[in-house]
């Protein structure tokens, strides 16, 4: 009898414990349906969501007006007319042959995940020629062969209106694009007429963003009907090295480059500490020690060339007065990467192979008057590297911003023939509107130059000598792969 009454008891106990654990499951599973259902949707599925937040937030918050920080962004409405066809006195004395262009793509999305990307409005209010532009490509989608886009007909042709994602370039990246080829078009129209497919190159890294911004820009320069007639072409490095792009010696000299660098950084201790805690509120999902400086500006432009907040992390924000100190780092560290010993070199190397080309067009104008417009859709370092080469070393030309141009203009001398072809041929070499011939390495102070009192040409020959010939005698060897080999 003591044994039943002892089972009875455990048994009212057990059913006690599952009415308690049945009322508990109750409670719990509704708080954490609700838990789970306000956590975040996988990225895959968030774009509805993003792009209605993008909208309301566009709605509810104006855009910041950073004035002089935009700089650096060079907003559409900050590019215009320089140098570029400025022939001055010579007009009558000399044709204009061809042009080479190089440009940097425009405004794109950061490099890294930053804070608060989603909220960035990266779109803009359309004008005539950005409607005018999308309705071309709307056309030539539904009604006409992509097969002149080359190796890009299955890219996108342009960004999404809302577009700010990681280092894609945004509706600001085509407008910019857009105001620089009409802006060289203006120059150059009446000067060089290009209305044959076989005029024209167009070379563009692998990339979307400078795809997207080449075919902005010719859309710009050149008529719709030609430009349809042209094939784009790929350029697998974003340095164009073509066939050398192997170079032992390159990561070398990178790597005293940044060396030198970072040891400038540490001797600043004050910027260095600020740099580090911005870097922590900024970035997302960050897993480098070292703080680089360029790479902490390019993610910080995505807020200021957008008008957007600044971000703030665990009570601690970013303010204006940090942006502004970071900046002028930038700008005082330039001015001193500019003057590194080994900068030079290291440009010669990383642009041999791009250099070949721009000579084998330039002989190709001369002897042929053809191609008549070449462009080179490409990034910041690759104007860097090729500039370095030849010798033009500043703050502003080893940093180049969006949409930026380097021109190079070929002239051919009427008053005279001689027997010796190319001779009667001059270039001119323009970055952002700005005539740099005279620091062109090759052409400095040298005989057989053309000037007058605000003109200087420099002989194709001297361009030709110099790849040819001359390009590696600071190494003292007489090939790339000599170069490359050897140790510096």
């Amino acid at each position: 009898m003591a044994n039943v009454q002892v089972v009875t008891v455990r048994n009212i106990a057990r059913h006690r414990y599952l009415v308690y654990l049945i009322i508990w499951l109750c409670i719990l599973f509704p708080v954490l349906y609700f838990k789970i259902s306000d956590r975040p949707v996988p990225d895959n599925k968030t774009v509805n969501i993003s792009e209605n937040f993008a909208l309301k937030y566009k709605r509810t918050v104006s855009r910041i007006d950073y004035n002089e920080l935009t700089r650096v962004c060079n907003p559409p409405h900050m590019i215009k007319r320089g140098g570029e066809g400025d022939i001055g006195l010579l007009n009558n004395s000399i044709t204009l042959q061809g042009v080479i262009i190089l440009t940097r793509h425009g405004d794109r999305g950061p490099m890294n995940h930053v804070r608060n990307m989603a909220d960035i409005d990266c779109s803009m209010e359309p004008d005539q020629e950005y409607n005018g532009y999308t309705k071309f490509l709307q056309n030539i989608f539904f009604n006409m062969s992509l097969q002149f886009l080359g190796p890009f007909h299955g890219y996108p042709l342009y960004p999404p209106q809302n577009n700010c994602s990681i280092s894609q370039l945004t509706p600001i990246g085509v407008s910019q694009m857009l105001k620089l080829g009409r802006t060289l078009r203006s120059v150059y129209h009446p000067l060089l007429s290009v209305s044959n497919s076989d005029d024209i190159i167009i070379y563009s890294t692998k990339y979307r963003r400078t795809f997207q911004s080449a075919l902005a820009f010719m859309y710009a320069i050149l008529s719709p009907d030609v430009l349809s007639k042209v094939t784009f072409k790929e350029s697998d490095s974003y340095s164009y090295c073509f066939d050398h792009c192997a170079c032992f010696n390159v990561n070398n000299l990178q790597m005293k480059i940044k060396q030198s660098s970072a040891k400038r950084l540490k001797s600043r201790r004050v910027v260095e500490k600020m740099l580090k805690r911005i870097h922590n509120i900024v970035h997302l999902m960050s897993s480098s020690v070292r703080v680089d400086p360029y790479l902490l500006r390019d993610s910080i432009m995505t807020y200021v060339c957008h008008g957007a907040p600044l971000p703030c992390y665990q009570d601690d924000c970013i303010t204006h007065e940090n942006v502004k100190q970071l900046f002028n780092y930038i700008d005082w560290d330039l001015e001193r990467y500019a003057k590194h010993g080994l900068l030079r070199k290291f440009g010669l190397l990383k642009s041999y192979g791009f250099a070949l080309n721009i000579a084998m067009n330039l002989l190709k104008m001369v002897s042929e008057s053809k191609p008549r417009l070449v462009l080179y859709s490409g990034h910041d370092l690759t104007a860097q590297y090729l500039l370095a080469a030849f010798g033009v070393l500043n703050a502003q030309t080893m940093s180049p911003h969006y949409a930026s141009r380097l021109v190079f203009e070929v002239y051919r001398n009427n008053t005279f023939d001689t027997t010796y072809p190319g001779r009667d041929f001059y270039f001119r070499v323009i970055f952002n509107g700005k005539d740099v011939t005279q620091s062109v390495a090759f052409c400095k102070n040298r005989a057989g130059s053309w000037t007058d009192s605000s003109i200087y040409l420099c002989p194709i020959e001297y361009a030709i000598r110099f790849i040819h010939d001359d390009y590696f005698t600071t190494f003292n060897a007489s090939n790339y792969k000599e170069a490359c080999g050897t140790r510096s």
